[in-house]
């Protein structure tokens, strides 16, 4: 990359005003929907140099994510010069990438004494880019430097044989997925108290029936969250529209084919997938098993297990894994399930397969969503080898999720109705003694059970409470 190009794309170098008309300040300054990622923030404090990763899926917003922390840098009195900007779009390889920090710090001559602020935008397009950067780190160009780092895949770090490398200084590995309901409504201006699992479990019926009845005009912002997931983009279309356009699907589509032919470079076998994922979603399966359903499209069962876990690596699906209770761990080659990562993902799916994926499942999908803890997912994605799981013994038995709360496992069934019998959820009680029932509208308490509508136990429910 040019140094012409590195001035195209940091106009604050020229005149610091420049970031608020950058059109990802505006984008978001116009929508109706503005959901700022806090904790990102909190994660990245500008006073601790250090390497950053960033990674979710793309068009969840880590580029404007980028934006704003440089507006707010500029705002704060950094010297403009001090902050870089880039995406590797528009790199070919990792001596490019190298080559382009040079370029930057041959146009603004390092001062030790100042911070400077390096942001790379979809560094994972760049193959082996970890040892571009672990030998910046070496020669000590980034002494001093914070560097930070998005990517929309934790694919390379598959293919890679080399981790990034140890940090001399600060930095951390962050990964931003769609939103949960509890943030779609702090976006809103709407608080609801949190609670961890454990103070769930211990709700009492009359706590259960008055946090029902505080909280029950949150039923209308749960239809809206039911029809548009957790990306900031779609939930603007929608709350603008009533409805989710045909532009926007697009938007989605083309980035999940276009990924999957850059990086397993077929986009037919994708298309053949998701074709059949409406039968899969859910269910549990075998890879060989997927063989058989494929027949004709994937023939190989190497093949069906390195893409299902692409689209995991790429936040697209999420493969779910049986754990063994006993041993508090997953056992790989028992039989697995999948879900799309969020509502627009199986609008796609829909499109492209002809087949509606029913609501219960679309439930299941989102209470998988809200069980999921953000740490768990940088090294593999939404290959959920540290949770959450799910469980079923040799009789039938099944559990949809079983979530690790401070090493205690904690069963979660799903049954989206309105009429619950003890069976139900009979196979928590006995195997586990205790659980969480998610129900469509009915709060209960069965000794260990509890029962709490989809829409209260997304609201309040808060891994970090």
């Amino acid at each position: 990359m040019r140094g012409d190009e590195l001035y195209l794309m940091n106009p604050w170098w020229r005149d610091p005003e420049e970031i608020y008309v950058d059109k990802h300040i505006v984008t978001f300054e116009k929508s109706t929907f503005k959901y700022y990622p806090e904790e990102l923030f909190k994660e990245i404090l500008p006073e601790r140099p250090g390497v950053y990763t960033i990674r979710g899926p793309r068009q969840i917003g880590k580029t404007t994510f980028l934006k704003f922390y440089i507006k707010g840098l500029i705002e704060k009195g950094v010297n403009p010069s001090n902050i870089l900007f880039f995406t590797c779009d528009g790199i070919n390889d990792r001596f490019e990438l190298i080559e382009t920090l040079k370029i930057y710090f041959q146009i603004f001559k390092k001062n030790t004494d100042k911070i400077r602020y390096l942001f790379i935008d979809e560094i994972t397009t760049i193959e082996d880019w970890q040892k571009s950067i672990k030998y910046l780190v070496d020669i000590g160009l980034l002494d001093n430097c914070l560097v930070v780092l998005t990517g929309s895949s934790a694919y390379d770090l598959k293919r890679s044989s080399e981790r990034l490398p140890g940090r001399k200084d600060h930095g951390k590995d962050l990964v931003y997925i769609p939103i949960t309901f509890r943030e779609f409504l702090g976006s809103l201006g709407i608080s609801v108290g949190g609670k961890t699992m454990e103070e769930i479990l211990s709700l009492s019926i009359d706590d259960l029936k008055i946090l029902y009845l505080k909280n029950a005009f949150l039923k209308e912002y749960f239809l809206k969250y039911l029809n548009t997931g957790g990306f900031s983009k779609v939930i603007d279309d929608f709350l603008k529209r009533g409805t989710i356009s045909e532009t926007t699907k697009g938007i989605y589509r083309d980035f999940i084919l276009g990924d999957a032919e850059k990086y397993l470079g077929s986009r037919r076998n994708i298309l053949d997938i998701f074709r059949k994922l409406p039968d899969v979603v859910g269910q549990r399966f075998s890879w060989n098993s997927l063989v058989d359903l494929f027949t004709g499209a994937i023939e190989s069962v190497d093949t069906i297990q390195k893409y299902f876990e692409y689209l995991g690596y790429s936040f697209i699906l999420a493969n779910v894994f049986f754990v063994d209770i006993s041993r508090k761990s997953i056992r790989p080659k028992k039989q697995k399930k999948t879900y799309p990562s969020d509502k627009i993902i199986t609008e796609i799916i829909s499109e492209i397969s002809g087949k509606e994926i029913e609501l219960p499942r679309l439930i299941e999908m989102f209470t998988l969503r809200h069980l999921i803890k953000d740490e768990d997912l940088v090294q593999h994605g939404m290959n959920l080898y540290d949770g959450p799981f799910f469980w079923y013994s040799n009789r039938g038995n099944e559990i949809d999720f079983i979530y690790d709360h401070n090493g205690v496992l904690i069963p979660v069934e799903v049954k989206y109705q309105n009429k619950i019998n003890k069976s139900d959820y009979l196979g928590m009680k006995r195997v586990f003694g205790k659980g969480v029932l998610i129900t469509q509208d009915i709060v209960f308490k069965d000794e260990e059970i509890v029962g709490i509508p989809a829409w209260l136990f997304f609201a309040v429910f808060d891994h970090s409470e």
